[in-house]
């Protein structure tokens, strides 16, 4: 698991920032619960707030994938937005190096009602294609306060993502 915050500057330059060297991860990969505890801590104290503009985001997700070893695990990225994203034409470099280093990318719009308004709706026109194929089944469009039973049920195979994250292992047969 890793930490990544995205934002646009004044809605004109990407900017992302990950948990220094020192804080956490240091902005790696990690499995490490007391790690990934003091991202959260350190992402909450430095929450970058103005608009969305991911391409900065995404080329950090990148280097930290090119700096993990591949070793079985899956590789997921999960790319949580509140409203529309500003830069989607600047991302398809990223999104060829998430494939190269197989990543699944999941997009998950949050809205605050159980009405979608259109600000949700331009966030999922702008999110849902930066998803794996297919993108269907890579986006949720949830409200915030579901976004724990979403995500609780990441690697349940019976989970509305689970089919596509946890690895299948036949079970052995008895003859």
């Amino acid at each position: 698991v890793g930490f990544v915050q995205f934002s646009g500057y004044n809605y004109w330059r990407s900017e992302a920032r990950k948990t220094p060297s020192g804080t956490g991860t240091g902005g790696r990969l990690s499995g490490v619960l007391a790690e990934l505890e003091a991202d959260v801590d350190w992402h909450e104290d430095n929450y970058m707030g103005d608009g969305t503009m991911i391409e900065a985001g995404l080329n950090m997700a990148v280097d930290m994938f090119h700096g993990s070893p591949v070793d079985g695990r899956q590789r997921v990225l999960f790319i949580f937005t509140d409203g529309e994203i500003f830069d989607p034409n600047s991302l398809a470099a990223a999104r060829t190096e998430l494939d190269k280093e197989q990543v699944q990318v999941f997009g998950i719009v949050i809205r605050q009602g159980t009405q979608h308004t259109k600000a949700d709706l331009d966030a999922e026109a702008t999110l849902k294609p930066i998803t794996s194929d297919p993108h269907d089944d890579h986006f949720e469009n949830v409200m915030i306060d579901e976004i724990p039973g979403l995500m609780g049920a990441i690697c349940d195979p019976n989970g509305p993502w689970g089919h596509l994250i946890v690895k299948q292992t036949p079970k052995p047969t008895s003859g």
